[in-house]
């Protein structure tokens, strides 16, 4: 069967049309991760690097338009993003999904670490790693953060230190004896008793008289010292 020359031209001339909105659609695409990326890198303030997957909008997106929002917050994982744009004196608005990646140096345990351990540069260091997997325990992305921390109990070697990995120092132990100090604005008072529990700054812990053996609360002021007040 012969086909007519001029229905070649509509043929190869749809198939430019085609081929113009999928370069149009790539370019798009393209101008939209790299508004999401400016946006979310932003909204960490450029902690760390962004990558993208997955970016879906329900709208061809065109150049001039504006990441508005990204949800949820923070904006790790699978979120949702809303993009505005004028369009003949209004302004239109669609909406996508995408997968957030945030790759940031975190501390991580390079050695094993012991219950009660400090951390210190020879058992942690900062690694690069893409923490989505970590927006619930938390992490740790500043070493100066861990000084006055202790291990809360064995952290095996490679693993990410998490919020649950760490814990506040005692700093009056069971057993020790500590000042007892009474103040008032004309006179200071100490004793000496025997703190009968382990205790944090400015934790209530119960403590012993020496002499007497009556047991009364006091508060955690610093190593050695704890108060009525």
């Amino acid at each position: 069967m012969k086909i007519p020359i001029a229905k070649w031209g509509v043929l190869i001339l749809l198939s430019g049309v085609a081929f113009a909105a999928l370069d149009n659609s790539t370019n798009s695409n393209n101008t939209l991760e790299q508004k999401l990326k400016n946006y979310l890198s932003a909204q960490f303030e450029n902690q760390g690097r962004v990558e993208l997957e997955r970016v879906y909008a329900k709208d061809l997106i065109p150049a001039e338009a504006q990441v508005i929002s990204v949800d949820p917050k923070p904006s790790l994982g699978w979120v949702n993003f809303e993009v505005a744009w004028p369009d003949n004196g209004s302004v239109r608005r669609t909406f996508g999904t995408a997968v957030v990646k945030l790759y940031v140096p975190i501390a991580v345990a390079k050695t094993a670490i012991r219950n009660s351990e400090s951390f210190t540069q020879e058992n942690t260091q900062l690694q690069e790693r893409e923490v989505s997997p970590f927006r619930v325990t938390g992490f740790y992305h500043r070493m100066e953060n861990l000084q006055k921390l202790r291990a809360r109990a064995y952290i095996t070697p490679g693993s990410v230190i998490s919020h649950q990995h760490t814990q506040i120092p005692f700093i009056v132990n069971s057993g020790e004896s500590v000042a007892l100090v009474r103040e008032t604005p004309s006179i200071k008072v100490s004793l000496r008793v025997k703190a009968l529990e382990n205790g944090r700054e400015n934790q209530w812990i119960r403590v012993e008289n020496a002499h007497s053996k009556k047991v009364i609360q006091a508060r955690v002021v610093q190593p050695g010292e704890v108060s009525l007040h």
